[in-house]
């Protein structure tokens, strides 16, 4: 959105503050600059869009109401075709991802960074910065950690002593495949002695809305129909809540404007032991057939944005494409309704929102002690932090060998919406707000035989206006136990 907002204010010969872009992106840019050009405006900043808002407040009412959202197709793997599946394409995928970390991390200071062959040629004593992919880590006869880190230039040894406690801390979380920063002292041409760890990580950046109305981000996931488990007349209740047909919390309602549904739409086939004792609809498409059903019930004004997750017929390994024509044929016809991969990017009303069903964050549960499943806003940080998604390669999910790394976290998110885990979660990272939704399918014996207990029937509801979120729970525990 900013690029295309930018090209027209080109046009007028108009040049933009930061501050006036972000506002930009939450109403008709078009609309707003023409009236500044009308006014002979070349510098424009905040208070001269505000000005133009107040002065035409009816008009700016229906803007406000009005649908405002750009996909970001560059970072969707769908309709793109980016490998052969030849070793040359692990090697593009592993150098993409080291390319843009690196570039991260070295913004986040002014110092000089070395490459690992410049390193080697150091003498004794002499203080480096580098920045390298973790190859390899384990602990020494000492108890002391050691990491083979490398670069496109090499590889070489660091070590992290176990006798500068907040280091060691830090650095046992660090995984294989993270991209991190090293400031070190040179030990020898090949072993350095770590004295500070750098993750590319999120930067404060506070996002400010210039909506004058509130307008509702409804979040949800894991519906899996063609479960037994499927929670249908909760489900149902949700789309008579959206349609009004109880009148209930009308007000907030009628100013939704955007529902995601963040994958495992349906239950799928064969997606975990004795699944098929537990369907109802034992055929892929007659469950896609009735989830079809169900989103031709949303009210058209509503913008839907649908990405798949692990149990959809979609390949398994991420990134995951968006779901195919073949099994929704008729949402593919309808204008509200897209299709979208996962992860992806959707710019609601200026808020650069990243979304991604989350299989491979069980490598961060079964890695990092402080990330938990019945918190799942746990795991999104530490990826927020590493700036990827699936900061050790396959670790519990398979990664397709393509050039281009989609689960890199290129652009900070304003909003992270996640699912998987079957447990609803928010909080903030940085100043990225943290959404994992909640499911509409009740506990399997597969979950229960790991003592998991799934949250339930909870919707999200995020205020794009003043950014409060809260919950609207449609699960009835006197019906369902």
């Amino acid at each position: 959105m900013d690029s295309k907002i930018l090209e027209y204010a080109k046009t007028k010969k108009m040049i933009l503050t930061e501050d006036a872009l972000r506002c930009l992106n939450s109403h008709n840019y078009e609309y707003v600059i023409n009236k500044l050009y009308e006014k002979n405006k070349i510098f424009v900043n905040n208070e001269d869009i505000k000005e133009i808002i107040k002065k035409d407040e009816e008009k700016t009412t229906v803007v406000d109401l009005d649908a405002n959202y750009e996909i970001l197709e560059k970072y969707d793997v769908t309709n793109k075709n980016l490998s052969q599946g030849k070793v040359e394409d692990f090697h593009s995928l592993f150098l993409h991802k080291y390319e843009v970390l690196s570039k991260i991390i070295k913004t986040r200071s002014k110092t000089t960074y070395h490459t690992i062959a410049e390193t080697q040629k150091l003498s004794r004593n002499k203080e480096v910065d580098l920045v390298g992919m973790v190859l390899d880590k384990r602990t020494t006869k000492n108890e002391n950690l050691f990491f083979v880190v490398d670069d496109p230039t090499g590889k070489i040894n660091i070590i992290v002593s176990k006798q500068d406690e907040d280091l060691f801390k830090e650095a046992k979380e660090v995984l294989l495949d993270n991209v991190v920063g090293f400031k070190c002292v040179v030990l020898s041409n090949n072993m350095l002695i770590a004295k500070e760890i750098l993750f590319p990580d999120m930067p404060y950046n506070k996002k400010e809305s210039c909506l004058k109305n509130d307008k509702y981000l409804v979040v949800l996931g894991d519906i899996h129909i063609g479960s037994k488990l499927f929670l249908e007349k909760e489900f149902m209740n949700f789309i008579d809540w959206l349609n009004k047909k109880n009148n209930e919390d009308a007000e907030i309602v009628d100013k939704i404007k955007y529902v995601v549904i963040a994958g495992d739409v349906v239950d799928g086939i064969g997606i975990y032991p004795q699944q098929y004792d537990e369907l109802s609809i034992p055929n892929i498409f007659e469950q896609y057939k009735k989830f079809e059903d169900y989103m031709l019930m949303i009210p058209k004004h509503i913008e839907i944005f649908i990405t798949p997750g692990n149990h959809d017929a979609v390949r398994r390994a991420d990134p995951q494409p968006a779901l195919t024509e073949n099994l929704i044929p008729r949402l593919y016809k309808e204008k509200n309704i897209h299709l979208v991969g996962s992860p992806t990017y959707v710019v609601f009303d200026g808020f650069k929102t990243l979304i991604y069903h989350g299989y491979a964050m069980h490598g961060i549960y079964s890695t990092i002690k402080t990330a938990k499943m019945n918190a799942p806003d746990t795991a999104i940080k530490e990826t927020l932090k590493r700036r990827d998604l699936m900061p050790s390669y396959g670790d519990r999910q398979i990664f397709a060998p393509i050039e281009k790394n989609f689960l890199v976290i290129e652009e900070p998110p304003d909003i992270f919406i996640g699912a998987d885990v079957h447990h609803h979660a928010y909080s903030k990272y940085k100043d990225c707000h943290i959404l994992n939704a909640s499911t509409w399918q009740s506990t399997t014996k597969f979950q229960e035989s790991f003592g998991h207990v799934p949250t339930l029937c909870k919707v999200f509801l995020f205020n794009l206006k003043t950014q409060k979120t809260f919950i609207k729970d449609f699960y009835k525990k006197e019906k369902n136990g």
